[in-house]
C-alpha cells in the first residue's frame, strides 16, 4: 500500500470521474485506476462499482475511505510536527557563572 494510492482514492471519491481525479492527481487515468485496483487487491474488498466507468463506492469502499482520511490526517499531522522541530534552532546552550573568590575585606 502506497500513500499515493490513498490520495488517488480521495480523488475518486471527490470527482466521482476517474478521468478528473487523474487530472488531480497530475497522473495518466490508467496509471489512477490501476492503484486504486492494486489497494482493492491487497485489501482483498471491492471499493470502487465499475463497468466501464465510475459506477460509485461500495459500502465497504466507504468505510475505507473513512479509515484512509483518517490515515492522510494523521500524516498530515506527522508531516506539521516534523516541520516544527525542525524550525526549532538547534545547538548547545552553555551557561557559564562566575564566582568571584573570597577577598579579604579591606582596613
Amino acid at each position: 500500500m502506497f500513500i499515493r494510492q490513498l490520495n488517488y482514492l480521495i480523488a475518486l471519491d471527490k470527482h466521482r470521474h476517474f478521468g478528473r481525479a487523474a487530472e488531480s492527481c497530475h497522473v495518466s487515468q490508467p496509471a489512477l485506476s490501476n492503484g486504486i485496483r492494486e489497494l482493492e487487491r491487497e485489501l482483498g474488498i471491492t471499493i470502487i462499482k465499475r463497468n466501464r466507468t465510475f459506477e460509485g463506492i461500495t459500502p465497504e469502499g466507504e468505510r475505507v475511505i473513512l479509515w484512509v482520511r483518517q490515515m492522510l490526517a494523521s500524516l498530515e499531522g506527522l508531516r506539521q510536527e516534523a516541520d516544527l522541530v525542525r524550525s526549532v534552532p538547534q545547538g548547545i546552550c552553555r551557561l557559564v557563572v562566575f564566582r568571584p573568590q573570597f577577598m579579604p575585606p579591606r582596613c
